[in-house]
Order: C-alpha cells, then sequence, then structure tokens
C-alpha cells in the first residue's frame, strides 16, 4: 500500500549487520565499534541476527547478546531490528520473545523455509510472532526460503495491526505490486541493493542494505538526495555502485562484503561454515570497487 495506515518504523536506509567472528567467536569489541560507526554515520535502523549477520549459525545466547549489546549503544537513537525467523514456530516465537526481552524496537521474520509451510500455518505462525508486542516486518526471499509469499499471504498478514512492512527481496515489480494492492496495508522496503532506487521511485519506503555495511554516508546519502528530489545525482550514486554491488553478491552473502571489511580492517573476513572465506582476487576486486565510489563522491 502506498500510504500505510501502519506505524513506520523507519525510512531511508537501515544496515543488514555483519557479525564479526574472531578465532571462531562473536567479536563483541568489533560489533561494538561497527554499531557505533553506522548510527554516527546516520543510518536510520539496523538490522541484528539477520541472513548477513550469519543468523542460522549463532546460538541462542550469541543471539542475545548481540541484540543486547546493539540496543544499548543505539540508547533509543534508532530502531534495532532483531532477525527472529526460521522454519520451526516454536524456535521462532521463543527468539522472537528473547528478542523482546532485551530491548529489540522490532522483529524482522523471514518467510519459513525448507518446509516452507502452508499458507494457513505462516498466518497463524506470523500471528503469534505479532502478539508478543515487537512489531513485525515480514521478509521473502524465495532465493533463501523457496518460496515465495503471494499477494493474497501478504495481505491476509497485512490485517494484523501489529505486522507493519515487508522486506521484498525479489524485485522491483513485486515492490511494485505490493505498494499498489489496496489490501497490503504494509510499508515496503527493499531487500536488495541494486533496486534501492528503483524501489524509492515506486512508493517503497527503503532499503534494508548490505552494501551499507561499509558505505554508510553514502546510502544514507542517497535517500537524502531522492527525499530532496535530487534524482540526478542520486541516480549517479546508484549506477556508479552497481559494479560493487554485483561484486558483493559474487558468492552467498555475506561472504563477499566480509571479505572487504577484513580489506578494511573493521573486523576479520572470518565466516562460519557452510560458508568459507572469500578468494583474494574478489576481495581485491570489491576493494578497488570501494576505493572507487569513495573517490569519485571526493569529486563531486
Amino acid at each position: 500500500m502506498l500510504n500505510s495506515t501502519k506505524k513506520l518504523l523507519f525510512e531511508g536506509c537501515c544496515t543488514a549487520l555483519i557479525t564479526p567472528f574472531k578465532n571462531g567467536e562473536v567479536d563483541l569489541d568489533a560489533f561494538t565499534r561497527l554499531v557505533s560507526e553506522q548510527i554516527d554515520a546516520g543510518i536510520s535502523a539496523l538490522v541484528v541476527c539477520g541472513t548477513t549477520g550469519e543468523a542460522p549459525t549463532l546460538t541462542e545466547n550469541e543471539r542475545k547478546k548481540l541484540i543486547r549489546r546493539a540496543v544499548e549503544l543505539s540508547g533509543g537513537r534508532v530502531p534495532i531490528i532483531a532477525g527472529t525467523g526460521g522454519p520451526c514456530t516454536d524456535k521462532m516465537l521463543r527468539m522472537s520473545w528473547e528478542a523482546r526481552e532485551v530491548g529489540a524496537d522490532a522483529l524482522l521474520i523471514v518467510n519459513p523455509y525448507y518446509n516452507k509451510g502452508t499458507e494457513e500455518g505462516i498466518v497463524r505462525s506470523l500471528y503469534a510472532a505479532a502478539s508478543l508486542g515487537p512489531p513485525v516486518i515480514l521478509y521473502n526471499v524465495p532465493a533463501r526460503t523457496g518460496s515465495d509469499m503471494s499477494l493474497r499471504l501478504i495481505a491476509r498478514l497485512s490485517e494484523h495491526d501489529n505486522i507493519i512492512g515487508i522486506k521484498e527481496a525479489t524485485n522491483v515489480n513485486k515492490i511494485s505490486e505490493i505498494v499498489a494492492c489496496e489490501s497490503c496495508d504494509l510499508h515496503v522496503y527493499s531487500g536488495n541493493d541494486g533496486d534501492a532506487l528503483p524501489a524509492y521511485a515506486v512508493g517503497g519506503k527503503g532499503v534494508i542494505s548490505v552494501i551499507s555495511n561499509v558505505l554508510p554516508r553514502l546510502w544514507v546519502r542517497l535517500y537524502s538526495l531522492v527525499k530532496d528530489g535530487k534524482i540526478e545525482e542520486a541516480c549517479r550514486i546508484h549506477t556508479a555502485a552497481v559494479p560493487m554491488i554485483k561484486k558483493l553478491f559474487a558468492e552467498p552473502n555475506p561472504v563477499p562484503v566480509k571479505a572487504l571489511c577484513g580489506r578494511l580492517d573493521m573486523c576479520t573476513g572470518d565466516v562460519r561454515l557452510p560458508l568459507s572465506e572469500a578468494d583474494a582476487a574478489l576481495a581485491d576486486g570489491l576493494l578497488r570497487e570501494y576505493e572507487k565510489l569513495l573517490e569519485a563522491e571526493k569529486e563531486r
């Protein structure tokens, strides 16, 4: 829906934050730096323990520590959105309750994967999560879940007052369909950096971004330019970033972005199995694209 009746949790760029590791353990010191740098850069919100945060490999104790630390560091300055989705409803509800207990402002819940779920089962599962308190943002990513949320399902889910948005990671056409659907009473966010600007153009409220892990100010600026009507300048930024965005998804996310973070000494490039570290050629290529973008911004 173009003008949803639901609470608008955030507008603009939200970073899907990586989880830094060191010697196989969560690196809370590096995580603290990353969260602080994101907030200082003017980011609109942060997703913690999402796909980019390698959530399926995290223990429940690690999840709680990460969400709690992000909430403490934010101090209410930006919403902290906890990724709590999964194929098991009981586990999803337990993680959602724990996220609420440590102060998460909202929950990001992916369409159930592997066992997929029936329409009625998904509605009942997500309504149960929405009853816990924090508002829910749906996450539709068929490339990972093996199933695509239909407009009818999205509309049914949006009937719950506490289901307020959707991260749509298919394409701009699907985003347009949701925005145009009067019965889909949700705020719509792009789940792909490559669709960020087109999504804004068709009525999306922002992007849940991977590239903003390393270029938060640039992606914050992109949205500010759109809001100010400076579309040509926003298009230049978006177009210039396309080669880097492609490289960021040359291997499964977050392998490439963590490799770049390693090159930039933000944290190690370590990932957890079944992911494996990016090869040197990809990491070097990402660093070149990153430097080109920074240089181009300096010249403007």
